[in-house]
């Protein structure tokens, strides 16, 4: 009966367009994978961020795509940048976020507009330093992204990474 359940599980991820829910989770995955060792994932529910580092570089990842499952998106992509009321860091104990700040240093957001989301290389990723993201907003569209950076490539996400904390 397990095997057949992650079967199912394997098949639903296994979809050149995933269900928003589910992409979520194979584009966190992703990220933790391209930025290589000494990455911790942090994500689980109701987390304040994704991807914790060894020296405690926090990091939130959001994504998007064009295509859903059910066909193309006819809105202005945007991504969630509220800041977090809380979180759980031990998956049961609450901590308000007193200081109102978001609590990631960095945020990934992930793109993407071609035939296939399971595919590493057609995804494009913007890096901003959480300082850079315009206070009490929450969200942030696609655009006002590219005005901040500009896109790279999954093969340089991890430098990009590195040379937005210095």
């Amino acid at each position: 009966m397990r095997e057949k359940i992650f079967a199912r599980i394997m098949s639903m991820f296994d979809a050149p367009e995933m269900q928003n829910n589910l992409r979520g989770l194979w584009v966190e995955a992703m990220v933790c994978e391209l930025l290589g060792d000494g990455w911790i994932y942090t994500g689980n529910d109701w987390s304040a961020w994704d991807l914790e580092r060894e020296d405690g570089l926090r990091v939130e990842i959001k994504q998007s795509a064009m295509y859903q499952s059910w066909g193309p998106s006819i809105s202005p992509p945007r991504f969630s940048i509220a800041t977090p009321k809380g979180y759980y860091p031990d998956g049961e104990t609450y901590v308000a976020n007193d200081t109102g700040s978001r609590m990631a240093h960095i945020y990934i957001f992930a793109w993407h507009d071609r035939a296939d989301q399971r595919i590493v290389s057609e995804w494009n990723f913007y890096v901003v330093e959480t300082s850079r993201l315009p206070e009490g907003q929450k969200s942030i569209s696609l655009n006002a992204l590219t005005k901040l950076v500009a896109p790279v490539s999954a093969t340089e996400l991890r430098n990009r990474l590195e040379n937005a904390r210095r």
